[in-house]
């Protein structure tokens, strides 16, 4: 099976696709304490409120969506392939945007995926709860 996923599952599809298998496999095997059965993207809307408390409907996506449909949890992930760390914004918005997914499945892990990697301020973040990867660990 690994054979098969380093020959073929790289070359036919984009990185995002990359992550939500990756997340899948390490799913799978545990990594995330549950076991993952599927992946995906997730689309949908996310309301903002400013600071005088006017609210703004847009358009929000969530790169990858793990499901344990076992475990009735979820962990979530956001992929930045640019030349600039993710910083505690990326963070932010992917907490606030995990919020807007309905609640059928609870959110265990935080999963972010980077070509640059992160500012200091994950060196403070919970890793029970946050999970930082590298274009390294896809390959790996």
């Amino acid at each position: 099976m690994f054979k098969f996923w380093y020959e073929f599952i790289p070359k036919a599809c984009s990185v995002i696709e990359m992550c939500q298998y990756y997340t899948l496999k390490e799913g799978i095997a545990g990594k995330f304490n549950c076991f993952l059965t599927e992946t995906g993207t997730w689309w949908g809307t996310e309301v903002l409120v400013d600071e005088q408390g006017g609210k703004t409907t847009r358009q929000a996506d969530i790169d990858v969506v793990g499901l344990s449909a076992i475990d009735k949890v979820m962990v979530v992930g956001e992929c930045k392939f640019k030349n600039e760390k993710i910083d505690r914004s990326i963070y932010e918005t992917l907490v606030r945007r995990s919020k807007a997914i309905p609640a059928k499945y609870r959110i265990t892990r935080y999963l972010f995926f980077s070509l640059s990697g992160y500012t200091k301020w994950f060196d403070e973040i919970d890793r029970n709860e946050v999970c930082l990867f590298t274009l390294d660990d896809l390959y790996q």
